[in-house]
């Protein structure tokens, strides 16, 4: 039988490293289930990530958006022309900084982020069901200290 020339001269992966690529599998399944079941509703992802940010949090700023999507803010742009062109979101100014947009959803846009959100509370329900309550909460206490761990290498010079 022939071997892998690859599994022979592949260097091991370290726990921690196996670990983080089971994260990012899971958030890429996550992502996938996600786009395939909005699909339906006629919303892609990032339209529901703007317009759950906004029911969440209605008058939000395109730049605070922009900073809890982890995306450029001209691409926020699109996305916000998008949902207003669709009839789901409303771009008012700011009255205390008229350069400033705030954000808000119309009725439509209201009806159609709490659709999506109802799909992401599904799939985070059935993510959950595999693992015992006590394992989410681990899970949760460690991501939270690998966020601060990862904002702190950010923050450093």
């Amino acid at each position: 039988m022939a071997t892998s020339r690859r599994a022979d001269t592949a260097p091991p992966v370290s726990k921690p490293v196996r670990s983080w690529l089971s994260v990012v599998t899971a958030y890429h399944l996550c992502d996938a289930a996600m786009t395939q079941q909005l699909a339906p509703l006629g919303i892609k992802l990032p339209e529901h990530e703007v317009l759950s940010h906004v029911l969440r949090d209605p008058g939000l700023s395109q730049q605070a958006l922009a900073a809890r999507c982890f995306t450029a803010k001209s691409h926020i742009s699109a996305l916000v022309v998008a949902l207003e062109e669709r009839g789901w979101l409303l771009r008012e100014r700011d009255p205390a900084d008229g350069r400033a947009r705030r954000l808000r959803l119309t009725a439509a846009g209201r009806t159609m982020a709490e659709r999506s959100l109802a799909v992401q509370t599904g799939i985070v329900n059935a993510m959950a069901e595999a693992v015992s309550t006590e394992e989410m909460l681990l899970v949760e206490r460690a991501m939270q200290r690998v966020s601060e761990r990862l904002r702190a290498l950010l923050a450093a010079p």
